[in-house]
């Protein structure tokens, strides 16, 4: 596996753990379809939570939340659908959220947690 994918999947560990130390339960990681990938499936208090994951090593390429176009939370969307699908969770109530981590120089992340990302309509 190569550096950034190793960077990725420890960022997403961290954002899990993240949302279980506020209350929500991990359904899925790396939930991946046809359509597009949902880094993490949570839940809380009965409503799913779709979250995309972005990090940086530093800020030259802008905040991580700001890689996180509306043609991914689109793609996000679709495949929220199937997972939903899949699991017979039509008619949950549900939300997507983006979780952005940025690695300082400690090692240490700082992480924003944005709920309920207005994604648009198609």
């Amino acid at each position: 596996m190569d550096k950034r994918r190793r960077f990725g999947n420890a960022c997403e560990v961290a954002a899990a753990r993240y949302l279980e130390g506020k209350k929500y339960r991990i359904l899925a990681h790396q939930f991946r379809t046809a359509h597009g990938e949902i880094d993490l499936v949570a839940e809380k208090d009965g409503e799913l939570v779709f979250v995309e994951v972005k990090a940086r090593k530093n800020l030259n390429f802008g905040y991580p939340e700001e890689a996180v176009g509306r043609k991914k939370l689109q793609k996000m969307l679709r495949a929220s659908e199937i997972y939903m699908e899949q699991n017979k969770m039509s008619d949950s109530p549900f939300r997507f959220d983006i979780i952005a981590i940025i690695l300082l120089k400690d090692k240490t992340y700082e992480i924003e947690h944005l709920e309920a990302v207005d994604i648009g309509g198609e």
